[in-house]
């Protein structure tokens, strides 16, 4: 029977004996073969006295070194563990003797393939009702890169499998896709999730061979609930993602009950990660990442033509980028509409489509289709974030701030630590100008990430409209200064045109007609220019123009405080007449 310790865990510390590999907090530290050597004679006899002649003899056998050797390998050791001599966290020195490993470890070890934590660790039989699954982390060995997202891949996998069962609360795939490049430990991102149990690890990739070590650990206190390590060939990715999914459903106590739908959406390891990979830039929302996320998205189609979700990532991509003006409304209304159709036709059930479709019926001015499919979006699948998050948009359109707010809170508690959709909390709040509360909002964002451009952009605009003129202009430049983007320079243009600053309005007037000569440049936008310099007519013509094109920002024309000038001009009621606002 073989009882073979696979490894040992101290702290936030996992040594791989068979690999030779340190880790913290899933990354490896690189050692030398011989401090190596050191460390693991060090932790396999923890909580011993091991004299200088003892460990000499078991690191470097017959072979003859002086002390020194020895006193330089604990001293790197205490480097990589950030204590002195004195600490007495780790290594604890016996003057005269020796050395002790005295942090507590805990060793796991396989009995027939099976997963036994010693005596210094221990099983929870409590009831776990909250999981959060990680990103695993690849190592850097020899992987090659269409095996870099397959640590994400793996996770969603376990989510897809494990979210069939309502008795533990799992964290969407939206909540933890932030995490797949983070430097944060586990543990931390468990409480920062708000969950029982995190599950965690790590993958190696060398020559044909995949192998992945996963850990369960209890968030409260820290301890390893339950591990276990799976190796297979390349060509045998799902068979990897199934075990992980078995292993980890013993562990919770709890049954899986595998989709078959889904198991044959996911047939192919190539596509699906591909589709992961776009979903993944789809969240960056700058142009690069949304170009690179629709090109991911079309490659799916092409591969699998069956696969529902591939049709949605190119409808979402091309939304993003028409929400952000990277693109014309004519380049992206017929990609999507014609997305969305085949996505339903394979899956008539799919609530991503729905969501998908809503925002679409959103920004061609359908209002009453666009709430009917969020309504059978969130019918289908209440938890989607994304869902949630457009809805709040379409509803702070309307002017019902209050159901806005609630549904962007919704998103929150299902996506609990997006920091965008920190900031689209305050959106509401800005338009119900409760600008303090807005600001406040925004700024707390800002804390946390103070080159967050999109909590700046609206804290610019809360500033402003409060009366703090110079403080919401001194916040435009700064954003331009990072993302000159002809929204940020417009609304920087309007600022500049409302506080007398005319000579610079016209100059970035005259850069945005330039970019213009280059690229789409929505006539919405550079109407902002033309209010703020006073030139009503011209601003009103240009409004006008964004009607002929279906402009995606008039969704925004009831409420845009940019427009208020222009709410008793006739031909401005007039434009809202056409586009027909619900009462």
């Amino acid at each position: 029977m073989s009882n073979r310790i696979l490894q040992y865990e101290f702290e936030n510390y996992i040594l791989l004996p068979s690999e030779r590999l340190l880790l913290q907090n899933g990354q490896s530290i690189p050692l030398k073969s011989k401090v190596f050597e050191t460390l693991l004679t060090l932790v396999v006899h923890h909580g011993q006295l091991l004299t200088k002649e003892e460990l000499m003899e078991k690191i470097w056998c017959e072979s003859f070194v002086e002390e020194g050797n020895l006193t330089q390998n604990i001293f790197i050791l205490r480097k990589i563990f950030g204590e002195n001599p004195r600490d007495h966290r780790f290594i604890v020195t016996v003057p005269g003797q020796g050395y002790s490993f005295v942090a507590k470890v805990r060793e796991v070890s396989e009995t027939n393939n099976r997963i036994l934590i010693s005596e210094n660790g221990h099983s929870s039989n409590g009831h776990i009702k909250s999981l959060a699954i990680l990103p695993l982390k690849f190592l850097l060995l020899r992987e090659s890169a269409d095996k870099e997202h397959l640590g994400l891949a793996i996770a969603d996998s376990l989510i897809t499998h494990l979210s069939t069962n309502h008795s533990v609360s799992i964290r969407p795939t939206e909540a933890v896709l932030k995490y797949a490049e983070t430097e944060k430990d586990a543990i931390t991102i468990g409480r920062e999730l708000d969950v029982d149990t995190v599950l965690s690890g790590t993958i190696q990739s060398s020559g044909e061979k995949v192998r992945a070590n996963i850990q369960l650990h209890d968030v409260k206190n820290g301890d390893l609930l339950w591990a276990n390590r799976f190796e297979v060939q390349t060509g045998d990715l799902f068979d990897l993602q199934d075990q992980i999914s078995d292993q980890a459903a013993l562990a919770l106590a709890t049954k899986i009950i595998k989709d078959p739908a889904v198991q044959k959406t996911l047939k192919d390891s190539e596509i699906y990660q591909t589709y992961l990979k776009y979903r993944f830039f789809w969240e960056t929302r700058t142009e690069q990442g949304l170009l690179t996320s629709l090109e991911g998205a079309q490659k799916i189609v092409a591969a699998e033509p069956n696969f529902p979700l591939g049709y949605i990532g190119i409808a979402d991509s091309y939304l993003l980028l028409g929400h952000h003006l990277y693109l014309a409304p004519n380049k992206i209304y017929p990609a999507i509409r014609e997305a969305v159709s085949k996505a339903l036709e394979l899956d008539p059930n799919l609530a991503e489509a729905y969501a998908t479709q809503a925002d679409y019926c959103f920004i061609t001015k359908d209002w009453l289709q666009a709430e009917k499919m969020h309504q059978l979006s969130i019918k289908l699948k209440p938890n989607y974030a994304s869902e949630r998050h457009w809805y709040g948009w379409f509803l702070t359109a309307m002017g019902r701030f209050d159901e806005a707010l609630e549904q962007i809170e919704k998103a929150q508690s299902f996506d609990t630590n997006s920091l965008y959709l920190g900031v689209v909390r305050g959106v509401p709040l800005f338009y119900k100008r409760l600008f303090d509360q807005a600001i406040k909002q925004f700024q707390l964002v800002l804390e946390i990430d103070p080159n967050h451009n999109r909590a700046r952009y609206y804290l610019a605009l809360a500033l402003f409209h409060s009366g703090q003129r110079v403080a919401g202009t001194a916040e435009f430049e700064r954003v331009v200064a990072a993302e000159p983007l002809q929204q940020t320079m417009a609304l920087l243009g309007y600022c500049y045109g409302m506080t007398g600053r005319h000579l610079e309005a016209r100059a970035l007037l005259g850069r945005i007609n330039q970019i213009a000569c280059r690229r789409y440049v929505s006539p919405y936008i550079r109407a902002y220019l033309h209010i703020g310099l006073g030139e009503k007519a011209e601003a009103l013509t240009l409004l006008e123009e964004a009607y002929e094109e279906n402009s995606l920002w008039l969704v925004w024309l009831n409420v845009d405080m940019q427009l208020q000038s222009l709410h008793d001009e006739p031909r401005f009621k007039k434009l809202l007449q056409k586009l027909n606002f619900p009462t």
